[in-house]
């Protein structure tokens, strides 16, 4: 879909318990992430059920680790 609005907006318009964003270009839905996989420079590769490879960027990815647990 095409949305004419920032990703600050959309991801504010989400449930957080249901989504997390994960890049500047990314929003995942938590229940679609099969693995997290370490890239280069402190990034890593989240693996959706989907089959889609996103980049975690170094500023998400604390937050992601605590909503995963690990």
């Amino acid at each position: 879909h095409l949305l004419r609005e920032t990703m600050t907006t959309i991801e504010a318009q989400l449930d957080p318990d249901l989504f997390i964003r994960i890049h500047r270009c990314h929003i995942v839905n938590l229940d679609r992430i099969k693995e997290l996989q370490p890239w280069f420079n402190g990034e890593y590769v989240v693996s959706l059920t989907t089959g889609a490879r996103l980049t975690l960027s170094r500023g998400y990815r604390e937050k992601l680790h605590a909503r995963l647990g690990h």
